[in-house]
């Protein structure tokens, strides 16, 4: 079920849920996730939401769709990088540039997370990156 009350947005709840189902292994990859009808059941939304979310994921390069067989877990979805912000580092999410899709192989929609500190600038495939606290 999600959070009516929450900060995050009834799609993002989702979408965050399934991908810790993903990065927990729950989904091994290649995995078909369950339907849109038993997603939208289990957390109370309607089936327009689901899609939404499962969109968001395949935007991350977590899962795949095939046309009438559902959506499935994408191989490779683990993590390349674990960042803890410092002083002076920015980290930022953005849709990757046609160059850094095909050296990351990433989806045509892909995103990438870009850590920039000073003049030198990193750049990782956003669905394998985590973010995480100085306190760990």
């Amino acid at each position: 079920m999600v959070d009516y009350d929450s900060d995050f947005t009834v799609k993002q709840q989702i979408v965050n849920a399934l991908r810790a189902r993903i990065e927990a292994g729950e989904w091994a990859p290649r995995r078909r996730l369950p339907s849109v009808v038993h997603l939208s059941q289990e957390f109370g939304v309607a089936r327009d939401t689901i899609l939404r979310a499962l969109e968001v994921l395949r935007d991350l390069g977590l899962i795949y769709t095939v046309k009438n067989r559902g959506s499935f877990v994408k191989l490779g979805a683990d993590f390349v990088a674990q960042l803890i912000p410092e002083p002076g580092v920015r980290i930022i999410n953005r849709p990757a540039h046609d160059d850094e899709i095909r050296e990351l192989s990433l989806s045509e929609h892909g995103w990438v997370t870009v850590v920039e500190r000073g003049d030198e600038v990193e750049v990782y495939p956003a669905d394998r990156v985590e973010i995480r606290g100085p306190e760990g």
